[in-house]
């Protein structure tokens, strides 16, 4: 049986992620690129990639939330709260597992190359993102979907 994944834009242009910023910007591209057509996230991702200061993750990870309406208020953002809200919070989420296993990509590598089981855990506490989009992030981080 094939699971249903999201079609996406590969802001890393088609190589693996190679830094925990880099997975970050990925997680992001798939909680912007759910609902929207991956050709408008891809137009606006420098403005994205600006507000967020370039996906730096420990930088981002230690805005509060109420960071929210200067973020919204970027010029070239998608105004959309709740994908805005959601990469503050995964940014927290994800440095915390860096923090536990090292490093993003070794929390990643936990996984043994099950890429189901690695979905079902980003699933339990990634924000606004569902199975779907996080199977491409999934195929993203290994270079895939360059569009």
């Amino acid at each position: 049986m094939t699971l249903p994944v999201v079609e996406g834009w590969n802001p890393l242009g088609g190589q693996p992620a190679r830094s925990d910023d880099e997975i970050f910007e990925l997680l992001t591209a798939a909680v912007f690129q759910a609902r929207f057509r991956p050709a408008v996230v891809r137009a606006r991702w420098p403005a994205i990639r600006h507000a967020f200061a370039d996906f730096a993750l420990a930088t981002v990870a230690a805005w509060p939330d109420d960071r929210l309406d200067d973020l919204l208020a970027a010029e070239g953002m998608i105004r959309n709260p709740k994908k805005i809200r959601a990469t503050l919070r995964n940014a927290r989420d994800l440095q915390a597992r860096s923090r536990q296993f090292g490093t993003a990509a070794a929390y990643l590598q936990s996984f043994g190359g099950d890429g189901e089981a690695m979905v079902r855990d980003v699933d339990t506490w990634a924000h606004y993102i569902g199975a779907p989009s996080i199977r491409w992030f999934v195929r993203a981080l290994a270079g895939g979907d360059v569009q």
